[in-house]
């Protein structure tokens, strides 16, 4: 056989695998799809049932339809448009808690203008209003790329948002089980009238808990629903009773009026809705709105974790975003992706759209089925599923967080959970958000705002300085203080620093007349800072101190000079574009107002003597060297150019400069009469590791590459004092350089 006719035949067998692996896949999503549908439903009638409760009971069904067309609408657009394929949406437990309190508030406000006013529009409105400024904020963060804003939470006050949920949903499902309202000061009413149905609730709720944190099976949760309504039933027959008498009794979710579930309200019922109590309402959209862009990121998150897959999750928001306007326009409430459904799919294999696609299609079957299906759900049984999501919270945020978090983030979750309880939700959000910035400006204030505290003996500028000038400052360079600030500066962090200047001026060991404030690792300063920098501006003048600031970043200078810290040719604060040159016009200063040295000022061929033992063997030596003029602004080698040379600074000045990208950024050394350049990279036979430029008119004399090897040939004794002069230069200016590095771990 040939290999062509080899591979016709083997064509076909591999057709025949790919349809296989297809009709697998498609198997596997409807099996998933199954599972994760039944449990939408099921989540739906109960969180339908949490919200349309007390004053909307006879139209619990239009709120089942409400939820039912919600996982259709938002289930089928985010599969379609999410970066995840086997994702499941559909309403979520945590935004139904709020719209339970939004209901009651609406027909509370309803009732209170006109106790036989209908409110259930005014709550229909108020649902689809809710949606569309929660998909807008969805879409614009998706569109902004904000999804980040996620990893800044906070995480007490997330959990203290889970935490306060849980127990909203645990009141909800004594709501549900006994079909009256279930505030704190109804509560003991309610347990007298519906103990047993109360009592039954919680105990599967707990059944619940216990198992499912217990075993991870996927088909656990839709077996234990389906065989407790078999329990239920099989009680029901045992005990002689009747499914007509279970209604009577309150046992059963229904009857339903005899209308379909869809849709909720009729366009004449538009003219029903209460405006005014619905704008007040607004706080509860908010709320929901937060809430949600939370958890969307929060699931995809754990979605991720789960899988092991990434996810964009902008794109998330941008997904769902769409979705919930799309939905608004039914009447929907705001959904997003569910993280427990989402997982299952894909770690059962159904890692395709189809699976979301399959799932939104139970909850249209059952929207077509009608309410007669879902009439017959025991109450104890949905209100047990609420209550096991509530402990399941409590449990996570109370329990698990009490060792896992500090104990100030952990009265955070207890603080937010306690006003959600007693004052509602929107009000436990604010305080959680509050008495969370107060702990972080408290913990952040504990931070110290001084990197390093540096006297002027051991941090000098880089500037070469004479004998006499250098014995001058080692004398009153204690006058000058440095505070090398760092971190974000506010007011708990510059009164810090404001006692710490304090305490160093006003004492009697020190004779600070310059202070300095180096801010090159400050990354911000808040303008309730700028109080306390006036105080110590009043407490450096009154004390004849001057304010030093040092690379102070251009939007904090505007501050300051706002808030009158810096005024323009004012001699009490001045402001230095980097730490070396603030540092060498403090030195400037102290050379200038100390008496004239005795030690006579540096001066190239005197100490050329002493190096060489005379005269004559100076002038020996001078032989060797070529002298060279460089004016202002010259540059003598570049960094980078090849080591051919050396100069020994006769008169001017010269600094070496340290490039980047060919601009000159940091100064590394300024250097006098007297002082050795270059020396480095023509002994150790390297690149020039610095630019060196004539700051003033400078005569040089240079030794080439050359003629140091001729003075080697030919005067090695000149050759050896030459040398012992560099070394001596460069053990110098080793000891000046260590000082600074001492000084910080003092």
């Amino acid at each position: 056989m040939t290999q062509q006719e080899a591979g016709d035949v083997a064509e076909p067998a591999r057709e025949e695998q790919r349809g296989s692996a297809k009709r697998l896949k498609l198997v596997q999503a409807a099996l998933a799809a199954a599972v994760s549908g039944t449990l939408v439903v099921t989540f739906d009638i109960s969180l339908a049932a949490l919200v349309f409760t007390h004053d909307f009971a006879d139209r619990l069904s239009k709120g089942i339809g409400i939820f039912l067309v919600s996982s259709v609408i938002v289930g089928v657009i985010v599969a379609l448009l999410s970066s995840f394929r086997p994702v499941i949406a559909a309403p979520q437990e945590d935004a139904a808690v709020i719209f339970a309190s939004m209901a009651s508030a609406i027909a509370a406000g309803v009732h209170k203008v006109d106790p036989n006013a209908d409110a259930f529009p005014t709550v229909i409105v108020a649902i689809a209003l809710t949606s569309v400024v929660a998909g807008g904020f969805f879409l614009l963060l998706g569109i902004l790329r904000l999804g980040v804003l996620v990893r800044f939470i906070p995480y007490p006050v997330a959990g203290g948002f889970l935490a306060g949920a849980g127990w909203l949903l645990v009141q909800g499902s004594l709501s549900v089980m006994s079909g009256k309202p279930a505030t704190l000061p109804m509560l003991p009413e309610l347990f007298a009238s519906s103990l047993d149905k109360v009592l039954t609730g919680l105990l599967f709720g707990l059944l619940l808990v216990a198992l499912l944190r217990r075993y991870t099976n996927l088909l656990l949760l839709p077996i234990l629903l389906v065989g407790s309504t078999g329990v239920f039933y099989l009680m029901l027959t045992l005990a002689g009773s009747s499914v007509t008498q279970a209604f009577a009794d309150g046992w059963l979710l229904g009857p339903f009026p005899r209308e379909g579930l869809w849709p909720p309200v009729q366009a004449s019922d538009l003219q029903k809705v209460n405006w005014p109590v619905l704008f007040d309402s607004g706080g509860n959209m908010v709320a929901v709105t937060v809430m949600a862009a939370i958890t969307v990121l929060l699931s995809a998150s754990g979605v991720e974790l789960a899988t092991e897959q990434e996810i964009d999750l902008d794109r998330e928001l941008r997904a769902t975003g769409v979705a919930n306007i799309v939905g608004s326009m039914f009447g929907c409430v705001v959904g997003y992706m569910s993280m427990p459904e989402s997982s299952m799919n894909f770690k059962t294999g159904a890692n395709t759209r189809l699976a979301g696609l399959f799932a939104a299609s139970v909850s249209a079957l059952v929207l077509i089925i009608g309410a007669d299906a879902i009439s017959y759900y025991p109450r104890p049984v949905l209100g047990g599923l609420i209550a096991y999501l509530g402990f399941h919270f409590l449990i996570n945020t109370l329990y698990e967080g009490y060792f896992r978090l500090r104990r100030t983030e952990y009265l955070v979750v207890v603080v937010i959970l306690l006003v959600v309880a007693v004052w509602g939700f929107l009000l436990g959000v604010a305080v959680g958000l509050g008495v969370s910035l107060i702990l972080f400006a408290l913990s952040y204030s504990r931070i110290e705002v001084i990197r390093n505290a540096i006297s002027g003996v051991h941090l000098r500028s880089n500037v070469a300085r004479s004998d006499g000038e250098e014995m001058t400052l080692m004398e009153r360079a204690k006058q000058l203080y440095i505070l090398q600030l760092q971190g974000y500066v506010f007011f708990g962090t510059a009164y810090n620093l404001l006692t710490s200047a304090q305490q160093r001026i006003q004492s009697t060991d020190a004779e600070i007349r310059y202070l300095l404030l180096d801010f090159r690792h400050v990354n911000g300063l808040d303008s309730s800072a700028i109080a306390s920098f006036l105080r110590l501006r009043r407490l450096a003048k009154a004390n004849g101190v001057r304010l030093i600031l040092t690379e102070v970043p251009a939007d904090i200078r505007n501050h300051l000079e706002r808030g009158e810290v810096v005024i323009e040719n004012d001699d009490v604060c001045r402001i230095y574009p980097d730490l070396d040159r603030g540092l060498e016009a403090c030195e400037n200063e102290i050379i200038q107002e100390a008496p004239p040295s005795m030690l006579p000022p540096p001066m190239l061929f005197y100490d050329l003597q002493d190096v060489f033992n005379g005269r004559e063997d100076m002038l020996r030596f001078l032989g060797y060297l070529e002298r060279v003029e460089a004016p202002a602004g010259f540059d003598l080698f570049r960094q980078g150019d090849v080591s051919k040379d050396l100069y020994l600074i006769e008169s001017g000045e010269l600094t070496a400069w340290l490039e980047i990208d060919g601009k000159k950024i940091k100064r590394l050394r300024t250097m006098g009469p007297g002082s050795v350049v270059g020396e480095s990279g023509l002994y150790m036979g390297e690149k020039r590791s610095a630019t060196v430029t004539a700051s003033r008119q400078a005569t040089l004399y240079r030794l080439s590459e050359e003629a140091l090897r001729r003075l080697t040939d030919e005067a090695p004794e000149l050759a050896a004092a030459f040398h012992h002069f560099v070394v001596t230069l460069l053990a110098r200016r080793i000891v000046h350089s260590t000082g600074p590095v001492k000084s910080l771990f003092n």
